[in-house]
């Protein structure tokens, strides 16, 4: 490990020389203020690592170092005199070359062990025997064994090198089972959902854009099941679509055209009142105020009647506040001469003790009158099931879809509809009256699921960048 301290005139200078001399691996072990600036006590365990993840590649790292000492020991000084190792006997370090076994970092580490200590051993004697080398006639003959040690050397670190491309191809087989493991665990996640048939790779791939919509993971599961392997992903994904757009149930386009009676239910603030507003308005357009009759069942706020009040008395319809189921049926008796009857409702909590009695009083109103469930696109996938579990016992035949303007994920709500068969009746995207109540297309629908998705991801990938950013400025000091 290697420890260093630091002092700088501020805490970011400290850390810039911390990250330019030991590197973006460093630990701060401490810092604080001194008399000069800031100082910082860094450190940089650069052994640790490799010994604790793999001990071969580390001892193959060692003996690296030990062959280059070795190769330099060899090197001919400028002078014209050999090194130290020019004095061993050729013969006695190639014997130790073929008798070791240097396939393996045990048999490499013995050999350079053993031409370590030989050098070592001679290097007093080098002297005289420089000098005797200078007046032997042999002297040129001798001069050779230097290249030769260093050929034996050499092939040494051919066998090094030979090691660690064994060591190699067993890391590149290791992260091959990895990637296959990880293909294995991607394909079984839809498995959970259905434990009959797992989902195949390509399959896992199209659950997981699915999931990316916003879509349940059972509804995804059945998605992804059915689409079989063997064509491109981008194919494969337009095929989801059109399954997702298929199993979205959607009523036909008629309340504005055909009327009816209309009971709008759902959690407070999810926009009935408004959205009776809108299609009373859209109504008095095309067929006048004559042929519209509101009626309001909310008496528990503060205020209740004064919104649904306002729109009356600007279209010109009647209205009528009921307080019990008798009154209730009363209205709807008096307004059986109009095309179209809204009745908006107060949204209560579960728990609340009118919730239960405010639901009966729907129930028992008659088959005349078709229950609406309002689902918020800005809430949670689970409060919206939620929403559906606690009202499904009215009786409803559809659903309405407001704030689609603010909301960032169609498939939450998508979900319940495909799920629980709920047909989606009307879609709200703005407070505009009476502009913005629209039909709803299943495609369009599904498309602007799979935008939004995309637009999710993008905003994503830019808040990280911006982390990533953000955090480089922190290191740099700037």
């Amino acid at each position: 490990m290697k420890v260093k301290r630091f002092v700088a005139a501020n805490m970011q200078l400290a850390l810039r020389k911390v990250s330019q001399e030991l590197g973006a691996d460093a630990v701060i072990m401490s810092s604080k203020k001194v008399a000069e600036g800031f100082e910082v006590v860094a450190a940089l365990d650069y052994q640790s690592g490799a010994s604790e993840e793999n001990p071969d590649v580390a001892r193959q790292l060692e003996l690296q170092r030990e062959l280059e000492a070795v190769k330099a020991s060899r090197e001919v000084t400028s002078d014209g005199h050999a090194s130290d190792e020019q004095s061993l006997d050729k013969q006695q370090r190639l014997q130790y070359a073929r008798s070791s076994d240097v396939s393996s970092a045990e048999g490499l580490k013995d050999v350079l062990q053993g031409l370590k200590q030989k050098s070592y051993s001679n290097t007093s004697q080098r002297p005289a025997q420089a000098s005797a080398s200078s007046s032997s006639p042999a002297s040129t003959q001798d001069s050779v064994k230097p290249a030769a040690d260093l050929s034996a050397v050499q092939s040494l670190g051919e066998r090094v090198k030979a090691s660690e491309a064994r060591y190699g191809n067993a890391m590149s087989a290791m992260s091959d089972e990895l990637r296959e493991l990880k293909n294995w665990m991607v394909s079984h996640q839809g498995s959970a959902w259905d434990t009959g048939r797992p989902l195949t790779w390509q399959q896992s791939q199209l659950w997981q854009r699915c999931q990316d919509v916003g879509l349940e993971p059972a509804w995804a599961d059945r998605i992804a099941s059915q689409i079989d392997d063997g064509q491109a992903m981008e194919q494969a994904w337009q095929q989801a679509l059109k399954l997702i757009a298929a199993d979205l149930p959607v009523a036909p386009p008629q309340l504005l055209e055909e009327g009816g009676r209309y009971a709008l239910v759902g959690p407070t603030g999810a926009g009935k009142t408004t959205t009776i507003g809108k299609l009373a308005a859209q109504f008095v357009i095309h067929h006048g105020a004559d042929s519209v009759a509101l009626i309001t069942l909310d008496n528990y706020r503060v205020a209740a009647h004064d919104q649904i009040s306002t729109f009356s008395r600007l279209l010109g319809v009647t209205l009528h506040k009921v307080h019990n189921e008798k009154e209730l049926k009363n209205a709807l008796l008096k307004t059986q001469d109009k095309k179209l009857v809204l009745v908006d409702s107060a949204g209560l909590a579960s728990q609340d003790a009118h919730f239960q009695t405010q639901l009966s009083m729907l129930k028992r109103a008659g088959s005349g009158l078709k229950k609406l469930l309002v689902l918020p696109l800005t809430s949670q996938g689970r409060c919206l099931q939620e929403n559906y579990e606690h009202f499904k016992a009215a009786g409803l035949v559809g659903c309405v879809f407001t704030k689609l303007d603010e909301c960032f994920s169609l498939g939450p709500a998508m979900s319940v509809a495909a799920l629980t068969q709920l047909p989606v009746t009307i879609v709200t995207d703005g407070p505009h009256i009476p502009d913005d109540v629209h039909y709803p297309e299943a495609d369009k629908l599904v498309k602007l699921a799979e935008q939004m998705a995309r637009m999710a991801r993008t905003r994503w990938q830019a808040a990280e960048a911006m982390h990533l950013a953000t955090q480089s400025r922190f290191q740099q000091g700037a």
